[in-house]
Order: C-alpha cells, then sequence, then structure tokens
C-alpha cells in the first residue's frame, strides 16, 4: 500500500491544473511544514511571494546541505520529502508568502502558519502541528483545560490578514494542534472570509473544551467543505470534544502515537486508503479519557495547568532533543520543581488521576455493552426479513 511519498514520486509531474489539489496534498504539506521554514521567509504579508523549490534549497543549504530532522520525534525523513517535493514539478513554482511564528514560554505559545499561492491563486494555509518545543507540548495541555488559547487567536488573525492581503478561494489544512487550529479560525473567522474557504482539512487533530462548537452555524456552514481525518487506532484525535464527521484512514503502523504521524498514513491515488472501524483501543481512548479532562472540575483544571508550567520551566530545556541530551539534569529539575509546590497543590494534582482505571475500564464495559445491543439488533432484523 502506497503512501505520501508514493504519491510524490507518481504524480510529482502532475500540474495542479493536469491534477487539482487534493487529500494527499493537503497531509504532504502538513508534514513539510514542521521544517522551519521561519528561516527562510519572512514574517511579512506584503513581501514578494518565493517560490517552493526556492524556500526548500535555502532551508536545506541553512540545514548544511544535509537531512536534518526537525525534532526528536521528527525524523529527517520530512525532509527528505521536502526536497523530493521541491524537485518535482508539482510543487517546485508553487509560491510561499507569511511565514510566522510566534514562541512564547508564559503563556505557552507555539505557533507557526504559512500561506503557498496555486497557479489559478487559490491559497492554501497550512497551520503547523506541536513541535520539537516543551512549550508546544505544554501548550496541547492547555487546550484540554482551556476553552481558548493563544494559538486559537492566533489562526484567526492570521487567516484574516491573509484573507485581506490576497484574493482567491482559500483552502486550510492542518495537522495535529494544526488541524484543530485551522478548524477554530475557519469557525472564528468573519463571514466574508468564512465565504472564501473552499475546503477546511483537519488530520487527526484533538477536540475542544466542549461540544458547543458543533451547533454554531459556522460549524454548520463549513460541513460541505470540511474533510476530517483519523488513522484507525488514533489517539490524538479522539481527545476532548471532537466531531464525528471523520474518515478513518488505513495504516502502516498498529500503535497509536506512530499512527498519528502523516508517513504512515496509507494513501489510494490522490485520497486516503479507508475503512470502516476505528480500532478497539482508540474507542476505549475516546471514551476514558473524555471522561477524565471532563471530570475536572476548575480547582483539578488550574492546579494540572499549574503544575506542567512548574514542570516545563523545571526540565530547565527549550525542546526534546536537547532534553535528550541532558536528561539527568532535566529529570532532577523537574523533581526539584515538584518538591517546590505546596502540599495542597500536589494533592489536587494526584486527584486528577484518581480513578483513571475505572474509567477507562467503565469505557471498556459500554463498548462491549453497545457491541451486544448492536448484534442482537442485527440478529432481530434478520429473524424479521427471514419471516417476511
Amino acid at each position: 500500500m502506497s503512501t505520501s511519498i508514493d504519491f510524490i514520486k507518481q504524480y510529482g509531474e502532475k500540474t495542479f491544473d493536469e491534477l487539482p489539489f487534493c487529500d494527499v496534498d493537503n497531509l504532504a504539506l502538513c508534514e513539510v511544514f514542521y521544517m522551519p521554514f521561519e528561516k527562510v521567509i519572512y514574517d511579512r504579508y506584503d513581501r514578494e511571494p518565493i517560490s517552493f523549490k526556492e524556500a526548500c534549497d535555502k532551508l536545506f543549504a541553512y540545514n548544511g546541505f544535509k537531512h536534518v530532522g526537525p525534532g526528536l520525534v521528527l525524523p529527517k525523513s520530512i525532509s527528505v520529502k521536502m526536497m523530493a517535493m521541491a524537485d518535482s514539478k508539482r510543487y517546485a513554482d508553487i509560491k510561499m508568502v507569511a511565514c510566522q511564528s510566534v514562541f512564547n514560554f508564559n503563556p505557552a505559545i507555539q505557533f507557526a502558519a504559512v500561506t503557498l499561492i496555486l497557479p489559478d491563486g487559490t491559497l492554501v494555509i497550512v497551520y503547523r502541528g506541536t513541535d520539537d518545543t516543551l512549550v508546544g507540548w505544554k501548550e496541547d495541555f492547555d487546550i484540554y483545560t482551556r476553552i481558548v488559547v493563544p494559538s486559537h487567536k492566533l489562526g484567526v488573525q492570521y487567516l484574516e490578514k491573509i484573507a485581506k492581503t490576497y484574493k482567491g478561494d482559500i483552502i486550510i489544512c492542518g495537522h495535529s494542534k494544526g488541524g484543530n487550529i485551522g478548524l477554530y479560525s475557519a469557525i472564528n473567522c468573519n463571514k466574508t472570509t468564512r465565504k472564501r474557504i473552499a475546503r477546511l482539512y483537519n488530520n487527526d487533530g484533538p477536540g475542544f473544551h466542549d461540544y458547543r462548537y458543533l451547533n454554531t452555524p459556522a460549524y454548520k456552514e463549513l460541513l460541505p467543505r470540511y474533510r476530517h481525518f483519523v488513522p484507525s487506532n488514533s489517539m490524538i484525535g479522539m481527545l476532548m470534544a471532537h466531531d464525528d464527521d471523520y474518515q478513518i484512514v488505513k495504516n502502516t503502523h498498529f500503535l497509536g502515537m506512530i499512527q498519528h504521524a502523516p508517513f504512515t498514513w496509507k494513501t489510494n491515488g490522490t485520497s486516503f486508503a479507508t475503512k470502516e472501524d476505528l480500532f478497539l483501543m482508540a474507542k476505549i481512548t475516546d471514551i476514558g479519557l473524555r471522561s477524565m479532562i471532563f471530570g475536572l472540575n476548575d480547582k483539578q483544571s488550574k492546579v494540572f495547568d499549574q503544575v506542567l508550567e512548574t514542570i516545563v520551566e523545571g526540565v530547565g530545556q527549550i525542546n526534546l532533543t536537547n532534553f535528550s541530551h541532558n536528561i539527568a539534569s532535566s529529570v532532577k529539575g523537574v523533581v526539584k520543581a515538584f518538591r517546590g509546590l505546596d502540599e495542597d497543590t500536589r494533592k489536587v494534582w494526584k486527584s486528577n488521576f484518581e480513578g483513571a482505571g475505572k474509567k477507562f475500564a467503565d469505557a471498556v464495559t459500554s463498548l462491549r455493552e453497545k457491541d451486544t445491543a448492536n448484534r442482537d439488533s442485527a440478529e432481530r432484523a434478520a429473524a424479521a426479513a427471514a419471516e417476511a
């Protein structure tokens, strides 16, 4: 079964006139944007766009003409794919502009977006998912405890600024946290901008703090243009309050966290290879983690956020790569930071995880009961049909 790199090999010589922008284009661009294009593209909306090939060549040169992964858990195969796309007829001449990157410790912000301009003038906005930085991971947890995080607001601002600066239809793409930000931005932008959104891609992005967004007129308006994909053993995409309008993508791996990586998603020509149902573990994750997170009261949520902030500061490293090189001192810093918390805070922190085992056991029971009910219903329907 093929993956996105096979798509590039097979369709790399097809222009967008010959083969319009498709689902796999979306995923390939999301993956490649984990590379730090902000090093070579101005954070300006009024600068002259540069070609995709020029941007990739500059970034490859910045990395010493070597394939370097953008982080500890982000492999160098992303760089290989980037250069394969840069050398293809399909991607080489599309334009890139306005690569915005915002990084901040308190509050935690790890935000990045870039705009690509297709030959027909269509704007493709790509929101980056979680990178290698510990702040990025801290902001992920903020999504689970806060209704809105700074990257949500930055996402809306970026979309509105691009829409104001450039004409043309808009395609929004995002993987992981980028998918969450993309969906939030599309729902919360102004009506004029929203009407220009031709397609909205959410690739295994986590859900939101509650389900209210599902009932908004904006979400319902976007549904016909919304494409939501999750891998068959999804973990990240099953977190929080999410919609059920997703397609399930087959994968080259079984483990949920590995399946989250775009390069493991199976393709079928210009689309994804899909299946009917999620794996059991993904369903358990969905029910169990939602039960845990939505079961936190305000005090527990605030303490959860406070302790994670303390841990990130205690690690004393910028990213996971630095952490891996300084494990002993980093762990020592975390232990010291946690011990520095007052006793009441530590008790509340521990209470966040009490009953976790029961919640997941209840999730298994719930799924079994549902499966039994569905099977009984199917048997009754079959018996009724036989009698008729």
